[in-house]
């Protein structure tokens, strides 16, 4: 019994001394470290509000493309109801379609610089035409954006054609 006490108390006075030294040993982060971990999550911060500030642009030009292509839609699909009316109306028939008005693309088309033709007679697609002639290499050239540039992917070169005239 006295054996299995002596080796108790030896046990506990060797943890006591044991256990401060295992604890100092294991330092935090010094001050150095933190800073530069700062510095780095500050510039990572700085690349995501760009970021968000970029595909904030993205969306709302999206969405503005889109109004502009749909009022474009819709005047063309307009003007073939009109052209069917009047060669109904020319061969003694009722009118089917009735009087078309014209869809608010709440200025979208004239930001892209795209001029709706509402009543065309006959309907054709050059609306549409002009709507995709966005994305050619003569547009991109007249405002300045190079398509054997880096930067070659057709979207990024919408985005970047946008950006620079203002839309967005």
């Amino acid at each position: 019994m006295r054996q299995v006490l002596t080796i108790g108390a030896v046990a506990a006075v060797v943890l006591l001394v044991a256990s401060p030294a295992s604890a100092g040993s294991t330092k935090g982060p010094t001050l150095k470290s933190l800073q530069a971990q700062i510095k780095s999550l500050q510039k990572q911060v700085t690349t995501l509000k760009k970021k968000e500030a970029l595909a904030e642009s993205v969306i709302g030009l999206t969405l503005e493309y889109a109004v502009c292509s749909t009022a474009v839609t819709a005047d063309t699909f307009q003007d073939s109801f009109t052209g069917l009316d009047a060669y109904f109306t020319a061969r003694a028939q009722p009118t089917y379609f009735g009087g078309q008005t014209a869809v608010n693309d709440y200025k979208a088309c004239s930001a892209f610089e795209i001029v709706r033709a509402h009543n065309q007679s006959p309907p054709n697609t050059n609306i549409l035409r002009a709507l995709l002639d966005i994305f050619s290499a003569r547009s991109f050239a007249t405002h300045g954006i190079d398509l054997a540039g880096p930067a070659r992917n057709l979207s990024a070169q919408f985005f970047a054609l946008a950006a620079r005239g203002g839309i967005g």
